[in-house]
């Protein structure tokens, strides 16, 4: 159904619309002004925040999201990211008592220009069950990335990455640390293809930090096995999708900080200030 409306803008972008209108691609400005604004939006990609699990700081009963680092909150810093780099469609899964709160402060998204929706998730079954629930929001260059952490990774840059290698799963890598960090990830990175990733029971020091940041898109849910097994995107997906060859690394020289501790928090404000 069509609505009418009125606008002004400026005459010499109106002249420009007029000599589009060919009578051919278009046969009226309004036709113009439609098509326009329809590829602009659909150019908007999607971004999923994950807040699965539980999200509470350690020894306290506060949401790691709802943690205000400097003036805002961890999750009011992710949405405004997001949409500083082209995501304004935006979708927030998590349990129920978690989105209640996150509700409270961020609404439908109208106040950080981007449109917000949620999706309970309530079942803890791994993070990779948690992307499964939210399949019909996947289409191509969809961004995943935690609602507990503090980076700076360029994604607009790391979008560019993706498309580029015509990619199915995209993920950040940090190099930043000037000495090796304990993780738990035990990736090798050839050019710019994870062609190994193992999940390991205990830390190992490593100069190359996996991110919980992803570019998917929906052939990664065959990956994904059907039923109500567990399975967890680093412990199931990510070592299948480097066996397959079909898992890039857009390595930066960012920083990426986990929330789960006081002191995790203490070093999430100084990277703010700096």
């Amino acid at each position: 159904m069509k609505a009418r409306a009125s606008f002004t803008i400026e005459a010499d972008v109106l002249a420009k619309l007029d000599s589009i209108v060919d009578n051919i691609t278009y046969r009226s400005k309004s036709d113009a002004v439609e098509d326009i604004l329809r590829k602009f939006f659909e150019k908007q990609h999607t971004a999923i925040i994950l807040c699965g699990g539980d999200f509470t700081l350690n020894g306290t009963d506060q949401y790691r999201p709802l943690i205000k680092i400097g003036n805002n909150t961890i999750i009011e810093n992710t949405v405004t990211k997001l949409r500083m780099n082209g995501f304004r469609n935006i979708l927030i899964s998590g349990q129920t008592s978690l989105l209640k709160e996150v509700f409270q402060i961020l609404r439908n998204g109208e106040g950080y220009g981007a449109d917000i929706k949620y999706v309970d998730d309530n079942v803890m079954k791994g993070s990779a069950r948690a992307l499964e629930r939210v399949k019909q929001y996947v289409g191509s260059t969809t961004l995943f990335v935690p609602g507990d952490v503090v980076f700076d990774v360029d994604l607009k840059d790391m979008v560019r990455f993706h498309s580029a290698h015509n990619s199915i799963a995209s993920m950040a890598v940090s190099a930043s640390a000037m000495h090796a960090e304990e993780v738990n990830d035990k990736l090798d990175i050839k050019g710019n293809k994870i062609v190994e990733y193992e999940r390991l029971p205990s830390p190992i020091p490593s100069k190359l930090v996996p991110t919980s940041i992803f570019l998917f898109d929906k052939t990664i849910f065959k990956y994904i096995p059907p039923g109500e097994m567990a399975w967890d995107i680093r412990k199931d997906l990510l070592p299948m999708l480097a066996k397959d060859g079909v898992l890039y690394g857009y390595v930066y020289n960012g920083q990426w900080i986990h929330i789960k501790t006081k002191d995790d928090v203490e070093r999430a404000k100084t990277l703010l200030e700096k």
